[in-house]
């Protein structure tokens, strides 16, 4: 993928990225549409690993998609955004104050 993707967008493209996002766990439709659940999917996404919080998916948020699926990370899993902060080396409590969030345990 060499181009931005974000609401509104229509293609293949964004079929492959649904598709990814389907195999990470994402209840969303593959319809080829960047519609509200596939944003939403995506804001989740890089919420739960501490990216720039925008909805758009550019070459960083396709390698992390990328990477995760590699990893047999799970959006679904108990406390996969946990996991996947802790894994980062990051403390989910100081991520989600930041986010303006309560964190879930330690």
């Amino acid at each position: 993928m060499s181009k931005l993707l974000k609401k509104g967008s229509k293609g293949e493209d964004v079929s492959a990225l649904q598709k990814q996002l389907v195999q990470l766990g994402y209840a969303i439709s593959v319809d080829g549409d960047f519609g509200p659940a596939t944003e939403k999917a995506v804001l989740s996404l890089q919420t739960a690993f501490g990216y720039d919080v925008d909805g758009i998916v550019g070459p960083g948020t396709q390698k992390l998609v990328e990477a995760q699926i590699g990893y047999g990370w799970n959006a679904t899993a108990p406390d996969a955004t946990e996991k996947a902060l802790r894994a980062q080396g990051k403390d989910p409590a100081a991520v989600a104050a930041e986010k303006g969030a309560p964190a879930k345990g330690k």
